[in-house]
């Protein structure tokens, strides 16, 4: 049995899903979560540094005991070291999440994928990081354009879901939107003008009291739900909804698309979104999907689907559909083992 070794961010949910699929497929697993609790001394580092910069002793961002097996970039690294030669994995796969483990990943002879999927406004700043890898994967586009152009063999690859946890169920449409996601001014511009259409919206995420520039604090408070929504209990807030609205959090930073629009079209509800460059490789507008390219573009199609929103049936059906034959982590897991692994 082939043995890939995933290493992610403790907040990557869906590594568990690529582990259940790899399995699925006769492909053993571990996990390395690359945030892990830190070495004690490595707190006092962290002081010290601070009071270093502080009395401009040394310059932001410099590190005085980078070379201690103590500090965090190195405890983390021996860690990793021991788990491959523990494991003995085939392949590597890296999901960033902090970049670490650098003379590690250099020494190592087995396999190795990188996959970047968050906004990266410094682009620049993964050509270290990306050279270490066989293949560097990007969520984004111009990520991998970018990296291409430096020599760097990058390869483009979209997000997925699993139609295990994001299905259609029976649920009352007890919202006209559900919004999702952490504050960002565009975020706020978006629900903004969603509300002046209808006030029946569902809010998570982080941010929103605190960071709010527009809204009036009682009519925020009025459809805030909370600061997330996972899980079971998002599969079902994405079906009490007759849309999910979204927008990208740093639209200006990136040309990939986020999990929500695998996941919304998952669980078998119409999406309204914003159009990042790479949304036209696998969505269509009126298919799939409903796209604004502007606030008043948005207050239009929500006012089409208050009118009547099982018009939308036949583009909830589209989306499901396509997500399913093409963007599942089962369909991920297997590219990854005929890439790397035959």
């Amino acid at each position: 049995m082939k043995k890939v070794l995933i290493s992610h961010g403790g907040y990557y949910l869906f590594a568990a899903n690529l582990a259940k699929e790899f399995q699925a497929l006769s492909v053993s697993t571990d996990h390395f979560e690359n945030e892990p609790t830190e070495h004690f001394l490595n707190k006092l580092f962290v002081r010290i540094n601070k009071y270093a910069r502080s009395l401009r002793l040394i310059p932001k961002g410099f590190n005085l005991f980078y070379w201690s097996k103590y500090s965090k970039e190195k405890f983390l690294e021996a860690q990793l070291s021991s788990r491959i030669e523990e494991f003995k994995p085939d392949l590597i796969f890296c999901i960033h999440g902090p970049r670490f483990g650098e003379e590690v990943l250099k020494k190592i002879k087995i396999p190795k994928i990188g996959w970047w999927i968050e906004p990266e406004e410094n682009k620049a700043s993964n050509v270290p990081y990306a050279k270490l890898f066989d293949v560097y994967l990007s969520y984004d586009s111009d990520t991998v354009n970018y990296l291409q152009n430096k020599g760097i063999c990058s390869q483009y690859q979209c997000h997925a879901t699993s139609p295990n946890d994001f299905y259609p169920i029976n649920a009352k449409k007890e919202f006209d939107l559900l919004f999702y996601g952490n504050w960002s001014p565009w975020r706020e511009d978006v629900l903004l003008a969603a509300y002046a259409v209808t006030n029946n919206i569902a809010l998570y995420g982080d941010g929103w009291i605190k960071k709010s520039r527009f809204f009036a604090g009682a009519d925020l408070k009025k459809i805030y739900k909370g600061m997330s929504v996972s899980g079971n209990s998002l599969n079902i807030a994405l079906n009490s909804s007759k849309a999910i609205l979204n927008s990208q959090r740093m639209k200006w930073a990136t040309a990939g698309l986020d999990t929500r629009a695998f996941d919304v079209l998952a669980s078998g509800n119409l999406l309204i979104t914003d159009a990042p460059k790479d949304l036209s490789k696998h969505f269509v507008h009126g298919e799939d999907l409903l796209i604004y390219k502007n606030i008043d573009e948005l207050k239009d199609l929500i006012k089409q689907l208050l009118v009547d929103e099982k018009q939308f049936d036949g583009i909830r059906k589209s989306g499901r559909e396509k997500v399913l034959e093409n963007y599942t982590y089962h369909v991920f897991c297997q590219k990854l083992i005929n890439d790397f692994l035959n």
